[in-house]
Parts: structure tokens; C-alpha cells; sequence
């Protein structure tokens, strides 16, 4: 069963949804709001978060970015009443798994829970992932930036990924390097140029790194 991280405003439709999941055996955390939703993440591993998009303060795709960052492999669909293709294609631009629409009833959001969690776990098994080595990589914004630009730039050799990142301190930088290295993200070609692995490419693509 899955750990299952709920951000709805409306008490009885976030009611609603707990006791369907929950009659699921599903585990669920329930919130009203994306600042509530990015702390439990502080707390817990979810695997799968229903983020209504319209709260009060942060949006539900606002918050895709910290929800990433504090768990880099959980599954995240927006849910709204409001759905037009240029909001769901916002959503996914910003790292959402995928957008429902209200209303829907017991069926759409078992099933909807049900193929983002098997997409999710699809994706990580074609790669070779680590996931405590990837958190601890991806917790220094150094690091995200180097992964970042080396998904801009394809190869780049230590002193460009330096001015890049912009570190002047080459012997702290060397150990940033050497962390993503170890959590399988990053590494050099027989030029000795940097690259990203196939698990950095993921990690690149499916979370992000703001």
C-alpha cells in the first residue's frame, strides 16, 4: 500500500478523499494547505502527493519545487477544478506526474493514484538509483546547480562547470563533485570531461531542481 500525502482547502472533499483511500489500505497524511503539504514532507517519505492547485498562500505547482527537493521520487498530481490543457501542461512543465479534474468519484482517483505510483516505480527501475545517496546529493543547491547546467551543456570540463556554478574554491567544489559522483549522478568520459550518468539524466528530467 502507499504512503499517500493529501493538500485540498475543501474539508469535505479532503475528508472524503481519506476515507477512500484509507478503506484502500493506503496510508494517508491529510493538509489544507502546499506550506502544511512541504512540511509533512519534512517529516515523512510519500510516495504519491494530490496537490489541489488553488489553496490559500502557495499553489499546489508552487510547491511541486520543495516537494521535489525534499523527495525526489514521489509521484505528484495536481488536482483542480479549473483544468484547461495550458494549465495541465503548466503543471507538467513544473514537474507534475499528471492532472485530474474535479469532480471525480472513487474509481479516477484510485486509478489515478494507481498509475503514477507504477510510472514513478517504472521509471526508477530502468536506472540504477540510490535513493539515500540521491537526497543527500540533491539536499546542497551547489550540486543541483551542477547537475542543472551539465543538462544544459551535455560535457563540460571542471574549471567551465566552476564559472558556471560560479565556486572559486576548487578544493570544495572537487568535494561537491565527488558526492555526486558517489550518488551515481555524475562522471567523467575517458577526456576526463563531465557528464551526467543515465540516473543523473533521470533525476534531471523527472524532478525539479530550482
Amino acid at each position: 500500500m502507499a504512503s499517500i500525502l493529501i493538500a485540498e482547502d475543501d474539508a469535505d472533499l479532503r475528508t472524503n478523499m481519506v476515507d477512500i483511500l484509507e478503506l484502500e489500505g493506503h496510508q494517508v497524511v491529510a493538509v489544507d494547505c502546499a506550506e502544511a503539504a512541504i512540511s509533512a514532507c519534512q517529516q515523512h517519505t510519500f510516495d504519491i502527493a494530490l496537490m489541489d492547485l488553488l489553496m490559500p498562500g502557495m499553489t499546489g505547482v508552487e510547491a511541486i519545487s520543495n516537494l521535489r527537493q525534499l523527495n525526489p521520487f514521489i509521484a505528484i498530481i495536481i488536482v483542480t477544478a479549473y483544468a484547461t490543457v495550458d494549465t495541465a501542461v503548466d503543471a507538467m512543465k513544473k514537474g507534475a506526474d499528471s492532472v485530474m479534474t474535479k469532480p471525480f468519484n472513487a474509481g479516477e482517483l484510485l486509478m489515478g493514484i494507481k498509475r503514477s505510483i507504477a510510472e514513478k516505480q517504472l521509471l526508477k527501475s530502468a536506472v540504477n538509483i540510490d535513493a539515500d545517496s540521491v537526497y543527500a546529493a540533491l539536499a546542497n543547491p551547489l550540486r543541483r546547480s551542477t547537475l542543472k547546467q551539465l543538462g544544459t551543456h551535455k560535457q563540460l570540463k571542471f574549471m567551465d562547470l566552476c564559472r558556471l556554478v560560479g565556486v572559486e574554491d576548487h578544493t570544495r567544489f572537487n568535494f561537491h563533485l565527488r558526492q555526486l559522483k558517489k550518488a551515481g549522478l555524475v562522471q567523467q568520459n575517458e577526456s576526463k570531461v563531465y557528464i551526467l550518468t543515465t540516473t543523473g539524466q533521470f533525476v534531471l528530467q523527472n524532478h525539479n531542481l530550482s
